[in-house]
């Protein structure tokens, strides 16, 4: 079961990067529409006039889309000073704690994006603005983002119980744990080519 549950959730974090990377190009693409409306305004005498409601839209998809990816990434931010302090054997117990937390959040967030949708949905609610944006779209979207992270973190939860039975406390922090400021050094470096990858591999 357990190797399942790797399996299944090595799809979901692929489909995490992706999105993470599609969250990504959507900040730039709106920090483009958002200088264009700008230096249109200031240099031709026009505006799109929908820079606030694209950009508000663009914005929080795009946060949506990316906490599956920094979940994956293990980006999230968390206090670790004291963690990081106690014995091997409880703290295991504390990342499935501050996972199991985090999965009931996230099930109150898909909760509320879903009703919220749905509303929408049967109301065929549209923005009061010049674009008339059928909320169901930018709401749709939030939804999803929202849904892939609540998928990831039950199966997280359910591969991390499974690994405290095994016992494996390394496996459990590579998958929960904060990450700790060599792996960032080492990630830096690399990006930078200050080594090769072979020598920070060992």
């Amino acid at each position: 079961m357990l190797a399942t549950l790797r399996i299944v959730n090595r799809g979901i974090d692929a489909l995490a990067r992706l999105m993470g990377a599609c969250a990504g190009w959507l900040f730039i693409g709106c920090a483009a529409f958002i200088s264009f409306d700008v230096i249109a305004r200031r240099f031709f005498g026009f505006s799109t006039r929908s820079s606030v409601e694209l950009s508000g839209y663009m914005l929080g998809i795009g946060i949506a889309w990316g906490l599956a990816a920094a979940m994956e990434a293990r980006s999230h931010v968390r206090i670790d000073v004291l963690i990081q302090r106690v014995p091997a054997g409880p703290r295991r117990y504390l990342h499935w704690v501050a996972l199991l937390m985090l999965a009931v959040f996230a099930g109150f967030l898909v909760y509320g994006a879903w009703y919220t949708a749905m509303e929408s949905w049967d109301f065929k609610a549209t923005d009061n603005s010049l674009l008339k944006t059928p909320l169901i779209i930018p709401q749709g979207l939030w939804l999803a983002g929202l849904a892939v992270f609540g998928l990831m973190l039950v199966f997280r939860v359910l591969e991390v119980t499974l690994l405290l039975r095994a016992g494996s406390v390394e496996a459990i922090e590579r998958l929960t744990g904060p990450r700790h400021f060599i792996e960032e050094a080492d990630e830096t470096l690399d990006a930078l080519g200050v080594r090769k990858p072979a020598e920070s591999r060992s």
